[in-house]
């Protein structure tokens, strides 16, 4: 026993240690086949397959919790909620997988190589590869593709883009990344990429059978979000077929009947809706497929459809769409011109709703419309503004919504002060009876419906508490049976529709819930018995905060209102009652005095000479702007608006070409109101060319003064501030105008006048949008601020920088703003370019692989954003100074980043906190400066960079000059070897030759050493007696000692020699002078050579300056001269899109007014045909009396 025992024990020690040699060797450094096989298996079997279960329950998550309208088209990719991705979290576990099984499994060194296989060409081929991981592809797809399905697709771009170089020699990899990167791209918008991606691919030859599904997918894709229905469907088809998903499938098939349905083929339409319904498919497509091929139906009566949509209605299961319903039998009714019954249906559509959204809110736009053209404003007001907050921006019919629902708000709250004000008056002059009757009935109606209120919400209360308790014994059961599965939920994703699984999650519809709310109830505080306007029980601070907060919406009614409330709280007496259900409290409200009566009246005047404004320029209807304008001067004759009043009509009957009407308005302010502002511009001779040139006018002479203001051009500015004064002073314009101006005195230093001119813009233009810019200046001004300026132009939003001041560059909290040096925080690499000088993808595709190649374990995130005039391209991923600044190094070295990047590009790193908080105040040039005086020892590259362009331009002349000056150089020596002679040499010295060394010169205090500072005044008048060794000066200074000896012993010995030797000396003495002359006139020509090479070496310098300047001047030249034409241009397409948007506005004119007579046409044939019917009903009435009378007559004859 105890044998078997040992070797057991020896089995398992063996096997411990075998294991253990095996995971020591199996490092991912190493490549062999022990080390592919153990990182193979690893990587497929443990890592990457719990990554794959992550990313299908993540994926099948995110599609449970998306709902499709199917009341719009529907696109084979659902649409995503963010345009470029926000991240969900939902693939985070899928991400960090993979990421770590690349970190850890990943083998990209190179194997031993086997020399026998030397020409086997597919060993060569597996040596070249760069990552020997088998399944390592597998991995690298499943990361990119979970960040793709995580909305960050930049960095999925930039994935795949890597994929497709690592494996660049497996084309099924490299066909695969494509068509994602290209689906990608599709989901952030770029469809120019994405279709010459695709285009790529067909002139490659297409993909292989196993990828033609997903390619089809992705080309019918690309071509439904470009509109070309027609080129989509064959791709559709195709991918059909090859589809698996059937859900997927099902909504495929639905896109293909819409497809068909929009391009008119509504045979193979209802042909697409059918094959959608099935028992396996959801309701939802079965109803919606069964609603689309009745709106084929194109039979004239429409009886079947009607039929059919009429029992719809009426099943149970249907109460959920029953605003689909509705909406869809009132299109019929439209179409069948049956517009009493389309409205009907439009409500019912509505009110029946049980969702509140898309299908509710198309239900009240369509009978906004049809309100909108019968000029029912007041009915039209609520359809579009319920209806406005449920339609996404990008829905064909958001803008005009918008419009409308802008418009009807601010005119249904004039037209309601006007009903309310008449109403109030009429009751008030009632006789008293009359009005305590009225008042009785409104009384008992409030209380019927805060009985009918307070039912509904107790059944309501009900059966909330009663779900609370059914989901509570949910809970409970849930807790009980299913603790075992604890696998987390993903919160729900919110849906294009904005539908969530839990309701605060999505923001549209707690948005919706807001308006809802605040319609329903105003804008309540939270507290007790907050539904109730009279609390019984309240504190006095309660009631003090009632006061001071309104109780309703703070829309343009209660401004309106302001005027009214005011004047009933000054005349409000002590014993006012507020209780709604009091006679009294209705009473009081009544204008009951003249001057309760007054202020009725300057409600009601306002509000008309307003609701004349929005009717001529929102809804460009003139007949009711007349109609209005014409009710105010009617009932109040002396209003105060009356010069406006008659301005506006005389606008009016100018654009309707009524000259007799224009005339009589003309007339109207030029004589009652001859000092107004518009007399002038009236009176003059071609008045009616200006106002009816006034709005391409202005503009031009604005945009020249903008221009003009930008290059400091005073005079320009102000001459057009006074031509449009003069011209135009009530232009909407004017304020802009007079800001330039009094800016122009900010060029010049004027604080005076600039202040001047500022509060003379605020006085005029309280309601500008350009009155608080200005009056931000004015009081910096006031202030004590100094201002600076340069002659510049003042631009921007941020006036602080023209100021000087104690707090202009203070910080939030009083600190002095200023660039932060921390270094343990995160920081930003910007990579900065001008906009349409570096492709973008080429960018993000060279730092992206960089970062793979050099960065496996660290992952950087890239993205693009625009800070003017640059577009950069943001590296995140530091998380300190040193980390960066490793970074930068390694990108600097010869074979890094920037060298491989467009000299264009400007290299920035700093820190996030500068780059959010104080970049954008300081600005990137004092940043630089910053970062220069601060870093330029740690990155002298980067700061090299930065200056590299003026180092450059510095150095070019110094080049120039040293080559003029080696040329010059070189003809001062071609002239001295021209002025070169023999020199001729006595045939004895006079004085013993001796080598003669060269002595350094010797200086005294700085001074050189010459030879009248070696000789005194009696020896040099004997050394002039002998002028014959006047050139051995030059051996008394090179060697002053042996020098003058020798010139004195010479001068002792001379009496001595004898007459032969005397002449010997003369002989000598004349050689040596001619020797000297000759070496005179070489020295003379040498120099004249010199001065000539000087002169010349001068004049080329001179010659280049003059072509760099010439070159410049001409560049300068030419480049005002583009500048003008561009300019030139740039006016004649102005002028070109004034004409277009006048011709355009007279054909929308033209259109109006041919709708209007067609309608018009329309309703008359309408009572015609009416009458007619009428008339032939009562021909047939008349003779069925007439027969019924005749068979009594003869019933009485028989009788008789």
């Amino acid at each position: 026993m105890s044998q078997n025992n040992l070797v057991r024990t020896l089995y398992i020690g063996f096997g411990v240690l075998f294991i253990l040699l095996i995971t020591s060797s199996c490092s991912n450094k190493k490549n062999t086949a022990l080390t592919r096989f153990y990182h193979s298996v690893n990587t497929r079997y443990n890592i990457h397959y719990n990554a794959d279960i992550a990313y299908k329950e993540a994926l099948e998550a995110k599609e449970r919790g998306r709902e499709d309208n199917l009341s719009q088209l529907v696109y084979i990719f659902p649409k995503s909620t963010d345009s470029l991705g926000a991240s969900s979290g939902n693939f985070t576990t899928t991400i960090d997988k993979t990421t770590k099984a690349i970190k850890l499994h990943s083998i990209t060194a190179k194997p031993k190589r086997d020399p026998d296989r030397r020409n086997d060409a597919e060993y060569q081929a597996w040596i070249r590869q760069k990552e020997y991981t088998p399944f390592m592809d597998q991995v690298w797809l499943l990361l990119a593709k979970a960040e793709f399905q995580d909305g960050n697709y930049l960095q999925a771009v930039s994935t795949f883009l890597y994929i497709t170089k690592i494996y660049s020699t497996n084309p099924e990899i490299v066909a695969e990344c494509q068509l994602w990167i290209a689906r990608a791209y599709i989901e952030m918008g770029w469809m120019y990429e994405a279709g010459d991606i695709l285009h790529k691919i067909e002139i490659a030859g297409g993909v292989s059978e196993k990828h033609k599904g997903f390619y089809a997918l992705v080309k019918a894709n690309y071509l439904v979000y470009n509109n070309e229905y027609d080129a989509a469907i064959p791709q559709l088809e195709i991918a059909i077929k090859s589809e698996k998903n059937k859900h997927q499938k099902t909504r495929m098939k639905y896109l293909l009947g819409q497809l068909y349905a929009q391009l008119g083929d509504k045979a193979k339409a209802d042909k697409a809706f059918a094959s959608v319904k099935g028992m396996s498919t959801p309701y939802k497509y079965t109803f919606n497929a069964q609603l689309r091929q009745i709106e084929l139906d194109d039979s004239p009566a429409k009886t079947k459809a009607l039929s059919i949509l009429s029992g719809m209605s009426k099943k149970s299961r249907n109460k959920e769409y029953l605003d689909q319903i509705y909406t869809t039998l009132g299109d019929i009714y439209l179409q069948k011109t049956d517009t009493l019954k389309a409205v009907e249906s439009y409500k019912k559509g509505a009110k029946e709703s049980t969702r509140n959204g898309y299908d509710k809110a198309m239900a009240q736009i369509k009978l906004g419309d049809l309100y909108f053209l019968k000029r029912k404003f007041v009915l039209a007001q609520p359809c579009y503004s319920e209806a406005l907050p449920q339609l996404n921006k990008s829905h064909h019919d958001y803008p005009k919504v918008a419009l409308r629902s802008s418009v009807l708000d601010e005119l249904v709250v004039h037209v309601k002060v006007v009903e309310e004000q008449d109403s109030l008056q009429y009751i008030a002059q009632l006789p008293e009876e009359e009005r305590l009757h009225i008042i009785k009935d409104k009384i008992e109606q409030l209380k019927k419906e805060e009985a009918k209120r307070q039912k509904e919400e107790d059944t309501q209360r009900r059966i909330e508490e009663r779900q609370e308790r059914i989901s509570s014994w949910d809970d409970i059961n849930e807790q009980l049976f299913d603790q075992s599965n604890k696998t987390p939920v993903a919160p729900p994703v919110i849906t294009q529709q904005g539908a969530a699984t839990f309701y605060f999650y999505n923001e549209q519809a707690v948005n919706q819930g807001k308006i809802a709310f605040q319609q329903q109830w105003g804008n309540r505080k939270l507290e007790d018995d907050w539904r109730r306007r009279n609390k019984r029980s309240t504190g006095i601070f309660d009631e003090v905060d009632a006061a001071q907060e309104p109780d309703s919406l703070n829309t343009e009614a209660h401004r309106i209102k302001e005027l009214q409330a005011q004047n009933e709280e000054l005349n409000k007496p002590k014993n006012a009652v507020d209780d709604e259900y009091s006679v009294d409290y209705y009473l009081q409200q009544l204008p009951l005095t003249p001057e309760a009566i007054k202020e009725s009246n300057v409600l009601i005047e306002d509000a008309l000479y307003k609701m004349g404004l929005i009717y001529k320029d929102k809804l460009q209807d003139m007949d009711l702007a007349i109609d209005a304008f014409n009710t105010n001067i009617h009932r109040f004759p002396n209003t105060p608006n009356l010069e406006e009043i008659y301005y506006q009509l005389f606008l009016i009957y100018m654009r309707l070409g009524d000259n007799n009407m224009m005339a009589i308005y003309r007339s109207k302010l030029m004589n009652e109101f001859v000092s107004g502002k518009y007399a002038g511009p009236v009176s003059q001779p071609d008045y009616e060319w200006n106002f009816r040139n006034m709005a391409s006018l202005q503009d031009s002479l604005y945009n020249e003064a903008y221009k003009a203001y930008q290059h400091a051009d005073v005079e320009t500015v102000r001459r057009n501030y006074t031509a449009m004064n003069s011209k135009y002073p009530f232009t909407d314009l004017m304020p802009n105008f007079t800001l330039l101006n009094a800016l122009t005195y900010a060029q010049e230093r004027d604080a005076g006048n600039l202040e001047a001119n500022l509060t003379d813009l605020v006085k005029k233009y309280p309601k500008s949008d350009i009155t608080p810019l200005a009056g931000e200046i004015l009081e910096r001004l006031k202030s004590g601020k100094i201002l600076l300026s340069d002659g510049s132009p003042v631009t921007g939003f941020d006036w602080s920088k023209a100021y000087q001041g104690a707090d202009s560059l203070l910080a939030s909290k009083g600190k002095i703003l200023q660039y932060s040096d921390t270094l343990d925080v995160p920081y930003v690499l910007m990579l900065m370019f001008k906009p349409k000088t570096i492709d973008r993808n080429e960018l993000l595709y060279q730092v992206a692989d960089y970062n793979f190649t050099n960065y496996v374990i660290q992952t950087f995130d890239l993205s693009f954003d625009t800070d003017p005039p640059y577009e950069v391209l943001q590296i995140k991923g530091f998380n300190s100074f040193a980390a960066i600044k490793s970074y930068l190094s390694k990108a600097y070295s010869k074979e890094g980043l920037i060298q491989h990047l467009d000299t264009a590009i400007l290299v920035v790193p700093i820190s996030t906190d500068n780059y959010i908080n104080v970049l954008p105040r300081l600005g990137l040039e004092q940043y630089m400066a910053y970062f220069r005086e601060h870093y330029a020892e740690q990155f002298p590259q980067l700061i090299a960079s930065w200056s590299g362009d003026k180092y450059m331009e510095s150095t070019q002349p110094v080049e120039i000059a040293e080559a003029v000056e080696v040329k010059e150089e070189s003809k001062v020596k071609e002239l001295e070897e021209l002025v070169k002679e023999p020199v001729i040499i006595p045939q004895r010295p006079v004085v013993p030759e001796k080598p003669v060394q060269k002595q350094p010169e010797t200086k005294v205090n700085g001074k050189q050493i010459t030879g009248d500072d070696l000789l005194s005044k009696d020896q040099l008048q004997k050394a002039g007696e002998i002028n014959n060794v006047i050139d051995d000066i030059s051996n008394v200074v090179s060697n002053p000692v042996d020098g003058i000896k020798s010139l004195f012993d010479r001068y002792k010995n001379r009496e001595k020699l004898t007459k032969e030797e005397k002449q010997a000396l003369k002989e000598e003495d004349k050689l040596r002078k001619e020797h000297e002359k000759q070496q005179k006139a070489i020295e003379k020509i040498r120099l004249d050579s010199i001065n000539k090479v000087e002169k010349a070496r001068t004049d080329s310098i001179a010659s280049v300056e003059k072509a760099l300047e010439d070159s410049i001047k001409s560049a300068n030249k030419q480049a005002e001269e583009q500048k003008r034409m561009e300019e030139k241009q740039k006016e004649d397409a102005a002028k070109a899109a004034v004409k277009a948007r006048e011709d355009a506005r007279k054909q929308k004119e033209a259109d109006r007014k041919q709708k209007e007579r067609e309608q018009k046409e329309r309703l008359r044939q309408r009572e015609k045909e009416r009458k007619e019917k009428e008339k032939v009903k009562e021909q047939e009435r008349k003779q069925k009396e007439r027969e019924a009378e005749e068979r009594r007559k003869q019933r009485l004859k028989e009788k008789r």
